[in-house]
């Protein structure tokens, strides 16, 4: 046998999961199997330590290269486009000090068929110089702009203030010739000089087999899988491992000292015309890989420090009345010691100082709170536990990729981190001194780096001058010749990474039944009420719930039972119930109920704060108040709370507690508000959530949610509460309004969803009874009173003429802090709700065509260096459907791609091609089971197709067995039909979210198509929206 088990064991705490680890005795090659039945996805990370001195991008842009082929298969997008017909996905990421590549596969037929020939291309791909030229960097000769998708990627991100406070951490914490102080993502200075020969040299070095960990996760048969790896390793070279050298560890340059005697600090820029909120970066080091104990207890403070209204920095830096910072955040770089980072977000500019100073002020004289700390490490394990239950997959793979990195080569280490809890266990017993000595130890003696970050007009407009300045260089330095040669490169790159993939090649792929190799999970549902289908009452559970139903009990409950240790509450309150739209926006503070004061028993006392959110703590795992189910039906409010079963009767009373009992504290709601409007300033920052913004803002009515909580919609509306608060008007405006909407969301009881997802069978003989106190504080139902199925407010009858009518409007927003630009498209798709609709399976099939892996868009948009993703969006809840573009170098060749991509097939030039259909079909179906990945996420989804989509238990089946029988024909005729007229002024508009630099080139081209272009400019701050506008009418 090639592979020898080095050790193979079951997680104490969440049994469904079972390790095995091997190594190959020939070539070093190592394998985990993480056994498990809990999802009908099968996933695999492959993982290489990647070590690189500089900031050349070469691991970065090695990673994209591996996808355009192997020696075995040299066709650029063979992977992915095999892949669709093996229901699986792939993708990858660059870190620090990894590089890994996953496979998800929607079953273990497809993923086995495809995984040789995927490791193939990790280990022998073909590195050539035109798939360089596509895929890494090249002059665009048209405009001598630079192109390239990885290229692309890092000039999106790398003015980003994160990026720039990070990159300077880097710099500062490690020495020259330290592969952690590189950006391996490469900086765009680098990757246009940056040769396919050093791509080659870095692969010769670092991806070899004993250098490489397979971490393989599902219901697998571990005797297949064996059979496949062993076969594969057999055409491996063999390894001596008694030389081999392990990155990182093994590098004298990378060594990382246990800690740091003086504090460094360095002040840096990033570009942004809106100078008032700047970060703070604070990075410590931490233990060493192997203190598994003292390294959880570091989280565990950093957990203590700056999650919940209770933390230290939360009470004294932000939730205040002249805050400080508008969050904090923790991560740790998980390397061979722990680098632990600290995150001090939206400070206003002038108090940067204040806040550095204020930092290490509370972290050198704050004094644990046993009883809070204890709770925080309880919360932290019942949190792990509740992760590894829903995505253990991600969780665990990355617990063993570190392990591969900076573990003992036996295994030992493994089992160490991850099979028991007993680290939390023995945090549990820690005593004040040993907290304290470790705050001393890691936070004060140990000295930090400090970055501060900050904003800079000056340095954005000499970004601009530049561009400017490199562009005119350009076109002196290439001419007409130069162009013509660069012209010549690129198509001849372009042909050459074009090779069709022989259809023989193809049909070795191509799964029999693909439907039918999948295990869905099945869960069962249960429904107290008195109209619904969705019940089987021949299941003993099912009628025990039903059967000890308390007379006249008046609320509607659906559970969804499945194996867990915990159980997932929901109540879902219907926002149509509030009449007046203008108290839409105040869902900003209804959002925060969980960290209120509290009524006590008979109303006699008031529960401060701080001991409602402990006690809430101490109650449940999580909580959370948002719009939507899992963001389906986001006009209903999604009141969700989280606890272990024995905990379940408690958690019911928190729902009480908001309804009822929370209280609306003037000095709370002004400075949640206050809080609430600097975190917009982070938001304009960010160019995809300016182009939501903008969407929403116009399609949508004020009657919808997804308009009246927009924060560019709500920002002046909630200065102005914030205004009458500081007027002292909150009793006689403010508060009003807040009950008002709070008892209007409650009146209706008729219209709530409530939901209890879990181990039905644990909470079996007390379903009933903890409802009792909020039944008796809502109104008495009348004495013939049934349950009925509630009512699901859709989003189509809150949308505004323009989104019912689009024609000849453009808009456009800036995001002065975005290089990259964002659009969507939208045009009427009118199914009015009916996904049984004939057309509905050739359109949603159509749409995958053009967006799947190696298909139109991504061949003709992604692949020519124009943005990171194109793609359709489904939008059938509003009678539309959308084009997006997301990261766009050029959002105008980006439209015209899409145009001609669109109108290609809709007159016939264009051919569909029968294997990429079937690749559509299939990468539907890997889509299906990845939303029902893990019980929750199972028992969620079916609630949403029976109850708030009305598409019946079987929609899935129902889907696919149409998908199959869509025809060429059909496709043609929904391109005719329905989707080119994304791309005619008459019938669609548009929204753009771009640089301030590009508004004018895209505001004419916009013009030219016929669109009438209306510019909102972000850094304008007296610019008043008119909600007059014919897009913003209700």
């Amino acid at each position: 046998m090639a592979f020898n088990k080095l050790l193979s064991f079951q997680l104490e705490y969440a049994p469904q999961y079972h390790l095995t680890k091997y190594v190959s005795a020939r070539t070093g090659l190592q394998l985990v199997h993480i056994d498990h039945k809990s999802s009908p996805l099968v996933q695999g990370y492959f993982a290489v330590g990647t070590e690189c001195p500089n900031d050349s991008g070469v691991p970065h842009t090695l990673e994209h290269l591996i996808f355009m082929g192997s020696k075995e298969h040299p066709y650029k997008g063979l992977l992915d486009t095999v892949g669709n017909l093996c229901m699986s996905s792939t993708n990858a990421w660059t870190a620090t000090d990894q590089t890994v590549y996953t496979l998800t596969s929607a079953g273990w037929k497809g993923f086995s068929k495809l995984l040789p020939s995927y490791l193939n291309h990790i280990l022998f791909p073909t590195l050539t110089d035109e798939a360089c030229t596509t895929e890494v960097y090249h002059v665009d000769p048209e405009d001598f702009s630079d192109k390239g998708v990885v290229f692309s990627e890092m000039e999106a991100i790398e003015s980003q203030s994160w990026f720039v406070t990070m990159l300077e951490k880097q710099r500062l914490m490690f020495p020259e010739g330290s592969g952690y102080r590189s950006e391996t993502g490469g900086l765009t200075n680098n990757l246009r000089t940056l040769t396919n020969d050093e791509i080659k040299k870095f692969h010769k070095e670092m991806y070899s087999s004993d250098n490489l960990c397979l971490i393989i996760c599902g219901n697998v048969p571990q005797s297949e899988l064996l059979d496949i790896m062993e076969n594969w390793d057999s055409t491996l070279p063999e390894k001596d491992n008694s030389t081999k050298k392990r990155p990182f560890l093994d590098t004298p340059e990378s060594q990382i000292p246990s800690s740091r005697n003086e504090i460094i600090e360095s002040t840096v820029e990033f570009p942004e015309l809106d100078e008032s909120q700047s970060e703070i970066l604070f990075s410590w080091i931490g233990e060493p890989y192997l203190s598994y104990t003292t390294d959880l207890a570091v989280s565990m403070l950093l957990d203590y420090f700056t999650e919940s209204a209770l933390a230290p920095f939360t009470k004294q830096l932000v939730e205040i009345s002249d805050p400080l910072a508008n969050s904090t955040d923790y991560w740790t770089d998980d390397y061979m010691r722990t680098i632990i980072n600290l995150g001090i977000h939206g400070v206003p500019t002038e108090k940067m100082e204040q806040t550095k100073a204020k930092v290490m002020e509370i972290l050198a004289t704050h004094e644990i709170d046993m009883a809070r700390i204890k709770q925080v490490v309880d919360n932290g394990k019942w949190e792990y536990i509740l992760r590894c239950e829903k995505n253990g997959d991600s969780v665990l793979s990355q617990a063993v990729i570190t392990d591969f990195l900076y573990g003992d080569l036996h295994g030992s280490s493994l089992e160490a981190s991850v099979k028991s809890l007993s680290d939390f266990n023995e945090l549990s017993k820690w005593t004040s001194e040993q907290w304290s000595s470790l705050i001393k130890k890691i936070f004060i003696d140990n000295k930090p780096i400090i970055v501060l970050g900050k904003p800079s007009s000056e340095l954005y407009e000499s970004i601009d001058k530049e561009k400017e300045k490199l562009l005119r260089e350009r076109k002196e330095q290439y001419g007409e010749h130069g162009l013509s040669k660069l012209r010549e490169t690129l198509d001849q790159a372009q042909t050459h990474n074009n090779t069709p993939i022989p259809e023989s090649l193809l049909e070795a792929f191509i799964l029999e039944n693909p439907e039918k190799t999948v295990d869905f999970i099945s869960t069962v549902s249960i429904t107290v009420c008195d109209d619904t289908k969705h019940k089987n009452e021949a299941d003993p559970l099912t009628r025990s719930i039903l059967n000890s139903k308390p007379e006249n009990f008046p609320l509607f409950l659906h559970l969804g039972h499945f194996p867990s240790q915990f159980i997932e509450l929901h109540c879902l309150l219907n926002s149509t119930c509030i009449k007046d739209t203008t108290l839409l926006p105040y869902y900003h503070v209804f959002t925060e109920l969980f960290s209120m004061p509290m009524k006590g028993e008979n109303n006699e006392i008031v529960i401060p704060y701080e001991e409602v959110v402990s006690k809430l703590k101490s109650e449940t795992v999580d909580s959370q108040i948002s719009l939507g189910l899992n963001a389906t039906c986001p006009e209903l409010i999604d009141l969700r709370i989280r606890c272990k079963s024995d905990d379940y009767s408690k958690a019911v009373n928190w729902i009480k507690h908001c309804l009822f009992d929370m209280i609306f504290d003037e000095k709370r709601v002004s400075v949640l508000v206050e809080n609430y409007l600097n975190s917009i300033v982070e938001l304009k920052r960010e160019g995809d959530v300016m182009l939501e913004s903008l969407t929403c803002r116009n399609i949508y009515s004020t009657r919808s949610m997804k308009k009246s909580v927009d924060p560019l919609y709500v920002e002046s509306i909630l200065e102005d509460v914030l205004n009458d608060i500081e007027d002292g008007k909150f009793q006689e405006k403010v508060l009003p309004r807040l009950e008002t909407m709070r008892i209007q969301l409650r009146e209706h009881f008729n219209k709530f969803h409530i939901l209890i997802f879990g181990d039905v069978s644990k909470i079996q003989s007390e379903v009933y009874k903890p409802w009792e106190s909020l039944i008796a504080n809502l109104d008495a139902a009348p004495q013939s009173y049934k349950v009925k199925t509630p009512p699901v407010p859709r989003l189509l009858s809150s949308v505004s003429p323009l989104c019912k009518k689009p024609s000849e409007r453009a808009y456009i927003i800036t995001a002065p802090a975005s290089e990259s630009s964002y659009m969507n498209v939208i045009t009427p798709v009118p199914f009015n709700l009916n996904y049984n609709d004939p057309e509905y399976a050739a359109v949603l099939l159509a749409s995958e065509y053009l967006q799947c892996v190696e298909g139109p868009f991504w061949k003709g948009i992604r692949g020519s260096g124009l943005a990171y993703g194109a793609n359709m969006v489904k939008m059938t809840e509003i009678n539309s459907w959308g084009f997006n573009i997301y990261r766009g170098t050029d959002i105008v060749k980006c439209y015209q791609a899409g145009k001609q991509i669109v109108e290609g097939y809709a007159t016939g030039v264009a051919q569909f091609q029968p294997n990429l259909m079937q690749g559509a079909v299939n990468s539907i179906i890997n889509r299906l089971a990845t939303i029902e990945n893990g019980y929750f996420a199972a028992s969620i989804s079916k609630y949403v197709d029976d109850f708030l989509l009305a598409r019946g238990p079987n929609f899935n089946k129902m889907i696919l067995e149409r998908l199959a029988d869509v025809s060429i024909k059909e496709l043609q005729h929904v391109m005719q039909k329905y989707f080119v007229n994304l791309f005619d002024s008459d019938k669609s508009v548009v929204f753009i979210c771009c640089h301030p630099s590009k508004v004018e080139a895209v505001q004419e081209f916009l013009e030219e198509q016929g669109f009438t272009v209306d510019i909102e400019e972000l850094e304008d701050e007296e610019q008043d929206e008119d909600e007059d506008d014919e897009g913003n009418s209700d």
